[in-house]
């Protein structure tokens, strides 16, 4: 009876990562590891040595195994995770350590470990035409992109990556693809490029954050997905919001309501919410207020087992998260404070690890509207674990949101510790 195969862990570094997608490959195509050797001139134990992580599998080998294992060139383009880990741990200049976007600390080389997909080298071009396999990447490759935005922000590395991702998949877009493939490869896509277009967003390039997320939606479109189309509008009304463009931010959170009745429960909240974000910066009360009851409304018909995979994030952490950002702009001027801090409470208590970034927005604005309402003391804990928080990220937001809150505590200028904090607030993020 054949030995059972070790249990392969690819989410602990890109190493192993690269291996499973070896050992996977192989035994898709039904190889031995010594048949396979004998194929592109290696022993079986190097083949097993890679696919354990345990040699590192060089770009000739690489792509020697993807002509025998007709991968499409996935093992090549999965090499650029482990150049990218053996770049950090090097300490060299490289672009993820100099991106305009940087902020606090760089992330650490041990968090390559949380992507779990193929992610696409500066450079390599996609086969002559569109498989299959070429459309399970993309996808695979906006999942990842997507999480470890949330969980690291969308400065260096990440935002290194999603450049290379977008290159090779324009440029998958314009290669020749079958009829009945043809939709698939357009959503993912479009899943990509608003991947993409938010980890720009967060590393503060809002031109190329813009020109990306609108080809999210032209490609949405095309695709006739209209789950993406309004993932990318959301992400659009967002954008437009922050650069303070409040009358866009509206009318991109409407846009994206568009025949409303085909999108999910989530996908309905989540444009709400965008559009309350828009009303209340504009200071139209009534419009935002208005604007958060239909998102409220749509969250309580949400049935989490029946939204797509792309939007299962949205659970109450995040719903209170979103609404409370918009909520927390009226609290500002003296309404719905009660209601501005309960929404953030729940979306702090509610946050898990995987969305650090987000419990750090909704984290700052507590600490914020605490110290406006008089209670610097309240304050002051929330605002202290915001800032250790904010330190661990590459996020343009986050060093926004921090200098807003050093602003709110200027007005304690009797109070130590938050004078104290200010200035660790500008020791982390610089002014």
């Amino acid at each position: 009876m054949a030995a059972r195969p070790n249990t392969l862990r690819p989410e602990r570094s890109p190493e192993e990562w690269l291996g499973n997608e070896i050992r996977q490959w192989r035994m898709l195509r039904g190889f031995g590891q010594d048949e396979l050797g004998a194929l592109v001139h290696l022993s079986g134990d190097l083949i097993g040595k890679m696919e354990r992580g345990e040699r590192r599998c060089l770009p000739h080998h690489a792509e020697a195994l993807d002509i025998t294992l007709d991968t499409g060139g996935a093992l090549t383009r999965s090499l650029v995770l482990v150049d990218m880990r053996a770049d950090l741990r090097g300490g060299g200049d490289s672009a993820a350590t100099t991106t305009r976007a940087a902020v606090p600390s760089p992330v650490s080389p041990d968090s390559l470990s949380l992507v779990t997909a193929p992610i696409i080298p500066v450079g390599s071009e996609p086969g002559p035409s569109v498989r299959p396999g070429d459309v399970a990447h993309v996808k695979s490759a906006a999942a990842a992109l997507r999480s470890w935005d949330n969980l690291h922000g969308g400065g260096g590395l990440v935002r290194e990556t999603a450049v290379a991702q977008l290159r090779w998949t324009r440029a998958l877009t314009e290669a020749p693809c079958s009829s009945p493939l043809r939709p698939e490869l357009l959503t993912a896509a479009s899943r990509l490029a608003s991947a993409a277009g938010a980890v720009l967003h967060d590393a503060g390039e809002f031109t190329e954050a813009g020109r990306h997320l609108r080809w999210a939606t032209d490609l949405a479109e095309e695709a006739g997905d209209w789950s993406a189309r309004a993932v990318s509008y959301n992400l659009r009304s967002r954008l437009a919001t922050w650069c303070e463009h409040y009358d866009d931010g509206v009318t991109l959170a409407e846009l994206g309501l568009v025949r409303s009745d085909r999108l999910s429960p989530a996908e309905r909240a989540m444009l709400h919410n965008a559009a309350a974000r828009g009303h209340a910066k504009l200071g139209n009360r009534q419009a935002a207020l208005t604007a958060i009851g239909r998102s409220d409304e749509a969250y309580a018909r949400l049935q989490a087992t029946e939204e797509s995979g792309w939007m299962t994030y949205y659970d109450e952490a995040q719903h209170h998260g979103d609404s409370g950002h918009a909520v927390y702009d009226l609290a500002l001027a003296g309404n719905t404070v009660d209601d501005a801090l309960d929404r953030l409470r729940t979306a702090v208590d509610g946050h898990s690890q995987p969305f650090t970034r987000s419990r750090t927005f909704s984290r700052t604005k507590l600490a914020g509207l605490l110290l406006v309402m008089g209670y610097p003391d309240a304050a002051l804990p929330e605002a202290e674990r915001a800032v250790a928080e904010a330190s661990q990220l590459r996020s343009h937001r986050a060093v926004r949101d921090l200098q807003d809150l050093a602003k709110l505590a200027l007005r304690y200028e009797q109070h130590s510790r938050l004078q104290s904090l200010r200035l660790r607030i500008a020791t982390t993020v610089g002014e």
